[in-house]
């Protein structure tokens, strides 16, 4: 439970940065106007805390503020602070209110003004006291042995300046030749989705900050980026909007390095959502990032072999499904890609133009041993539902535009074992309709040699 102790502290916070709205805060304390909620109530109901801003429940992240204190409190507190100045601006400027247009607009606002906030607070940091990484985890870094050139100092205040002046919307990424675009895929069945590092954008930030995640906060992005540490920041981007964020750093286990998911949220798995407003977020969003480090591990330096997380309880079933085996007590590491991660870096893998040889060849094997799986008969519904993911997976690399090398081993596994997979023929028809020229031709050489 939050405690009038923590609004203050919070509040004291501000106003080490911003005097002004420090004492505003502290008036609205002191009048109940920002209030907790009473001993009384159930504080275990649902995953997020909260206290009350004008009687509106402000939801905190738990997660957050027992591992940042005060700083999910602070970010809480400048939004609504924002969203109360823009309110009392349009009264006095507008005679007639549109109430639903109006409220977008107080909540970006709100939102606006905190980034703002945070921002000024970076500059500030930057210039008393620029900082440095503790530790080589930059990705790009990994040669420097361990030590990272400081980025200039005015370079970034110069960059947060121009975030603060930026009004653009988050731009969808260009197919294809985009350099921004680091893999292609889809979520949601057949929505386009970009795995892109961070774009430092306003926008982007804005969204940061409404999404209340895990993780990932605006302060956290701004530390990052004063580090030089940004380019170790990932998001998955459909239609202009950040569903998900990974962070990753490198790790040694027993010699050996490894890509380690330090940090992994999403919008649609975020705790705390009480409004049902996650179940209209599209699916898939955890296992397309996860894809595009698979991905960004092939394509790195071949001494870093292996992906690694720390996983929590609750989200262990998604790992172990995905192809993550444990190692000690939280430790899991990517043993063999499965199901829908599988089906994932099947659909990047066939949208990139240079497929590296590596990761070609490995994607091979896993569909050979997919294939041959599918020869064994389902025993549970939990197998029936690998199953069938696994078929999704194969309709991946028989379609059009999948990877020539990834389509011919899928229809030469199909031809080799017809006779032992049920499915076997659904797929060849599939891949009749839906395949290259070449998977076609295929099929029919094959149907003439066994006629």
């Amino acid at each position: 439970m939050i405690k009038r102790e923590n609004i203050k502290q919070a509040i004291d916070a501000i106003s080490q940065r911003d005097p002004e709205i420090g004492y505003s805060l502290n008036e609205m304390l002191g009048t109940g106007q920002i209030d907790v909620s009473s001993i009384s109530e159930d504080p275990s109901q649902g995953d997020d805390l909260h206290f009350f801003f004008n009687k509106e429940k402000i939801p905190i992240n738990k997660f957050l503020f027992f591992n940042e204190g005060t700083v999910p409190l602070e970010q809480g507190l400048v939004i609504k602070y924002g969203e109360m100045t823009k309110k009392q601006e349009l009264l006095k400027e507008e005679d007639s209110i549109d109430y639903l247009q109006a409220a977008k607009v107080i909540r970006k606002a709100g939102l606006k003004f905190m980034v703002i906030h945070e921002i000024d607070y970076a500059i500030k940091c930057l210039r008393r006291n620029p900082v440095m990484p503790e530790t080589n985890t930059d990705l790009e870094n990994d040669n420097h042995n361990g030590e990272i050139r400081a980025p200039s100092d005015e370079r970034l205040v110069s960059l947060l300046e121009e975030i603060k002046q930026d009004t653009k919307p988050l731009e969808i990424p260009g197919k294809g030749d985009d350099p921004a675009v680091l893999f292609q895929g889809v979520i949601n069945g057949a929505t386009p989705a970009y795995f892109v590092r961070f774009p430092f954008r306003m926008d982007s930030l804005m969204q940061i900050a409404d999404m209340n995640l895990e993780f990932f906060h605006v302060r956290f992005l701004l530390n990052c980026l004063a580090r030089g540490l940004e380019k170790n920041l990932f998001v998955c981007l459909a239609d202009g909007k950040i569903l998900g964020l990974v962070y990753l750093a490198l790790k040694e286990h027993m010699f050996i390095r490894g890509l380690e998911i330090k940090y992994i949220a999403t919008l649609r798995g975020k705790t705390g959502d009480q409004t049902g407003a996650s179940a209209k977020v599209p699916r898939g969003a955890g296992a397309f990032l996860v894809a595009g480090v698979w991905l960004l591990l092939k394509a790195g330096p071949a001494n870093i072999r292996e992906i690694i997380l720390d996983s929590e309880i609750g989200a262990r079933g998604f790992y172990e499904a995905a192809g993550f085996q444990s190692r000690g007590l939280s430790e899991y590491v990517l043993k063999v890609p499965k199901g829908r991660l599988l089906k994932a870096i099947i659909i990047m893998a066939n949208n990139l133009k240079d497929l590296g040889e590596s990761a070609v060849s490995e994607i091979k094997v896993i569909i050979e041993k997919q294939i041959k799986g599918l020869r064994k008969k389902p025993k549970n519904e939990k197998k029936i539902s690998a199953r069938k993911l696994t078929i999704d997976s194969v309709k991946e690399c028989l379609k059009a535009d999948a990877h020539p090398e990834l389509a011919g081993t899928a229809m030469g596994m199909l031809m080799k074992y017809n006779k032992k997979i049920p499915e076997s023929e659904e797929l060849i028809q599939f891949a009749s309709e839906y395949g290259s020229d070449e998977t076609k031709a295929h099929i029919i050489c094959n149907r003439y040699l066994l006629s």
